[in-house]
Order: structure tokens, then C-alpha cells, then sequence
């Protein structure tokens, strides 16, 4: 499955890591897991991580990754946050990339061990200004414990915020990489580079992941048909979307549509009928 935008409503998180695999996805937050027990293995800029208990991984905003494998016994922290929170970060997670985006267990120090337990202790909304105080502590154990490269040869971080969200409030229309290009003010082969590069998934690719994760989502709504799902999704013929969705989904719109349906009739009350 090509990686996704993935608009994140709150602001932080601090809480238990997913203990599920989780697709390829980027955001515009920094994230840092810290393994407690089992094993995880994740996948940032399409290099492989195995985490192991007391490991602390690093993901910087815009950033391609995965939960590709969580063993059952995995447990840990994870949060989730603007760069800016911490003014002091905000220029290192905005202009560099660390090399390695993994401090192993055996370089962290007691001052980085001991804010990922007290984390793990606390309630973010009982405790929220501790909550920053200890992920400052944290931030400063792993940040400063890696080597860096520039992020972009072209520029700041900020471009990539301004195309991923020109990109995705444009994504149902007739949008192509040049008209994308020029309402962003850069050339067609700069933002193609930028989705090559950096999500390392085409333009197109990443156009059709946005508007088949929005069809999916408008399959739940029994009062729209695929061809309205197909229009409003921002096809122009059934053809291409059945197509696009074969590719992003595995299966085509009607097979998902029917499994949909039979999961929710599964789940009604035996006896009920539906209106």
C-alpha cells in the first residue's frame, strides 16, 4: 500500500504505543517510541529498525514510516507532538535528519531512561505540563545523542508542509503536478522530486492513496452508490477508479463494498431488521 497523509485533529499525545502494525504514513508531528518490553519492528524512510526493550526511535515531521511487525508482549511509550513545542528543537527537527533515528539501549542515559519511565507513569491530561517538562528531558537524551544531515538540498522543512497540505486540500479536484505545481509557486519537476525523495511514492500514487482512503470511508454511508463515491472521490469514470482502488486495495470497490456489508450485518442483533 502506497504511504499516506495521515491529518492528525489532536495537537500531542503521550500515551501507550499502537500495538498493531500501522502502514506507511507521514505527518507533519514529530514521534518517539520508546520500547518497554517485546519487540517492534519499524521502518522510517524505508530503512528497517528492530526496537528492542530500553531502544528509543526517533521519527521527524514529514517523515515516511511504519509499524511493520509488534510482537504480543510489546509494550511502550509513544508520543506525538509539534516540533515547536519545545522552541529549543524546533530548528533541528525543521532544517536535519539524524543518520540513525535509533538510540539503542545500552547509550541511553539515566536521565533519558528515567523520563521515558515517569512518562509512562504519568496521565497527560492529569499531569500535562510535567508531561512536556519530562519530554523535554527526553528530547534532549536522544537528539542530542545522534549526527545529522541537512533534510532538503533545496530548502527548508517548511515547503513540505505547504505542498503535503496544497496537495491534500487539492486532492478530489482535477488536480495534476503541474496545476499543483504552479498554485504552490515551484516548478513541476521540484514538487515531483520532493514526492520521490522525501515520501518516496509518486505524485499520482500519493493523489490516489488520499482519495481511496476517502472512498473507503464513504462506503460506510449506505445512502451513496460507488458511481457517487467515484465522482465525489475525484474520478472521472468508474474505469479508473475500480482501477486505482484494485491497486491501493487489493480487491475492487463492489468486493470491499459487499465485505462491508456483510462485517455490519455480522454485527446486528440476531432479530433485528433493518429499515
Amino acid at each position: 500500500m502506497s504511504t499516506f497523509y495521515e491529518h492528525r485533529e489532536e495537537t500531542l499525545f503521550i500515551g501507550e504505543m499502537t500495538h498493531y502494525p500501522y502502514p506507511t504514513h507521514v505527518h507533519e508531528m514529530a514521534e518517539i517510541v520508546a520500547l518497554t518490553s517485546g519487540r517492534v519492528r519499524i521502518s522510517i524512510e524505508g530503512m528497517t529498525y528492530d526496537l528492542a526493550p530500553g531502544d528509543i526511535a526517533v521519527i521527524f515531521p514529514l517523515t515516511a514510516h511504519s509499524y511493520d511487525a509488534v510482537s504480543g508482549d510489546a509494550e511502550g511509550l509513544a508520543a506525538i507532538f509539534p516540533p515547536d513545542i519545545i522552541p529549543e528543537y524546533n530548528g533541528t527537527f525543521h532544517r536535519l535528519a539524524p543518520e540513525d533515528p535509533v538510540l539503542r539501549a545500552e547509550d541511553a542515559g539515566a536521565d533519558t531512561r528515567g523520563a521515558v519511565r515517569r512518562l509512562w507513569e504519568m496521565n497527560m491530561e492529569d499531569d500535562l505540563p510535567l508531561c512536556v517538562a519530562y519530554l523535554h528531558v527526553l528530547l534532549a537524551g536522544t537528539l542530542h545523542a545522534f549526527s545529522y544531515r541537512p533534510v532538503y538540498d533545496y530548502g527548508d522543512r517548511g515547503l513540505g508542509y505547504r505542498i503535503v497540505h496544497h496537495v491534500s486540500d487539492h486532492a478530489f479536484e482535477d488536480i495534476t503536478l503541474e496545476s499543483a505545481a504552479h498554485g504552490l509557486g515551484i516548478s513541476a519537476s521540484h514538487l515531483s522530486h520532493f514526492f520521490s525523495e522525501k515520501l518516496r511514492i509518486s505524485f499520482r500514487q500519493y493523489i490516489n492513496a488520499i482519495r481511496i482512503a476517502k472512498a473507503r470511508l464513504l462506503m460506510r454511508d449506505p445512502s451513496l452508490t460507488l458511481t457517487m463515491i467515484c465522482g465525489i472521490c475525484g474520478y472521472a469514470n468508474m474505469r479508473t477508479f475500480r482501477r486505482a482502488f484494485l491497486k491501493e486495495v487489493g480487491c475492487l470497490p463492489s468486493e470491499h463494498l459487499a465485505a462491508l456489508h456483510r462485517r455490519v450485518a455480522g454485527l446486528r442483533p440476531h432479530g433485528s431488521v433493518s429499515g
